[in-house]
């Protein structure tokens, strides 16, 4: 709660909601927790374990290169690069962006790429997520690899 009232509070109080929540503070706070994950040695342990960040792997992907200059002091037993493209998964969460993709896709590749939208949080009308599905510049295999056959690969097909 320290944190929450440090970093986001002092405005109206709706604002100060969205802003530790929707607006940014659940994003930062997601990255992080999965850095500290990273840091704290726990895909070296459980090589096999995979973690699920929304929002274009909220933040993480776009500090990639900053997080790299931590390899030299992390004791870890790959480069951060490594868990980011073994470990993590990434959806779009309803930020249908095209330069977001190209990002992800950068640094996690083609198989670890999830569509999803933010339903019912930031429901967009009218067919923006299908339109982003068909236009978003992917091959056609990477494209259905986003859209369902990277999770089926990664739940084994199962639903929940």
């Amino acid at each position: 709660m320290a944190v929450r009232s440090s970093y986001y509070s002092g405005f109206t109080p709706e604002v100060d909601a969205a802003f530790s929540s929707y607006g940014l503070g659940w994003h930062y706070d997601a990255g992080i927790q999965f850095i500290r994950l990273v840091l704290a040695g726990t895909f070296d342990r459980m090589p096999d374990l995979q973690i699920i960040l929304g929002h274009w792997g909220e933040l993480v992907l776009f500090y990639a290169e900053r997080l790299a200059a931590m390899d030299r002091v992390s004791g870890l037993a790959h480069p951060i690069a490594t868990y980011l493209r073994q470990n993590l998964y990434v959806t779009a969460s309803g930020m249908f962006l095209p330069h977001y993709l190209e990002r992800a896709m950068a640094v996690v590749g083609p198989d670890r790429l999830l569509f999803s939208t933010d339903y019912p949080y930031q429901y967009r009308q009218g067919g923006d997520a299908r339109r982003f599905l068909d236009n978003c510049g992917l091959t056609e295999t990477a494209k259905i690899g986003f859209a369902h056959r990277n999770w089926d690969r990664l739940t084994g097909g199962r639903v929940s």
